[in-house]
């Protein structure tokens, strides 16, 4: 059977079009595997960084200080979802900046009485907006290392602000009732006379 010059030339561009086809196929195959696995890498070094950085540790505050911390539940729920570090993935720290977000902005609501102060709110404030700028940049595409670790550490400074002013107002609170104290003794002993009057029982 005799095949015409054309019918040749077609088949050739048909195989030479598959060929081409499975060249780039293969290459772009390649391309994309090299894609995820620099992606994985990235992502195991990330997360490497911030699970280095990622450390809170408990204090332990002066007595009464420490009774004012344990007697408020919303701190308490707090501060153990803050230190128990996420394990595995970046994942698990995104989940994590989630519920820390929603157990930190109920704390200005449930501040105690004893240290119910502006100074306290301040604080407070200021970790709720580092909290929820980690909860922000660690959601990202592309999560910005440096940033990350930067508010982890501004957080951990925070953090030990805020127990340091809860121990400043108890502190100060025990020196304006010694004050007190003694501005209501001098105040009594001001009301007495300089010489007490001699009674003669004979």
């Amino acid at each position: 059977v005799l095949v015409k010059f054309s019918d040749m030339k077609y088949i050739f561009l048909v195989v030479l079009s598959l060929v081409f086809f499975f060249i780039f196929f293969i290459d772009d195959t390649k391309a994309h595997e090299m894609q995820i696995s620099k992606a994985l890498k990235e992502k195991e070094l990330l997360f490497s960084t911030i699970n280095k950085t990622w450390i809170f540790t408990p204090r332990n505050l002066a007595p009464e200080s420490q009774a004012i911390v344990n007697d408020w539940t919303d701190w308490r729920l707090f501060t153990a979802e803050l230190y128990q570090k996420p394990k595995g993935t970046i994942g698990a720290f995104q989940r994590k900046t989630k519920s820390l977000v929603q157990k930190v902005e109920v704390l200005n609501n449930t501040i105690p009485e004893k240290i119910n102060k502006p100074q306290i709110k301040t604080r407070l404030v200021a970790m709720i907006t580092k909290i929820k700028a980690l909860h922000t940049f660690i959601h990202l595409d592309q999560i910005p290392e440096k940033k990350v670790v930067t508010l982890i550490t501004d957080l951990n400074i925070e953090l030990n602000a805020f127990q340091d002013q809860i121990e400043e107002i108890v502190r100060r609170s025990h020196i304006q009732k010694e004050e007190g104290e003694q501005a209501m003794l001098n105040s009594l002993h001001g009301s007495l006379p300089a010489v007490l009057p001699v009674i003669n029982y004979a």
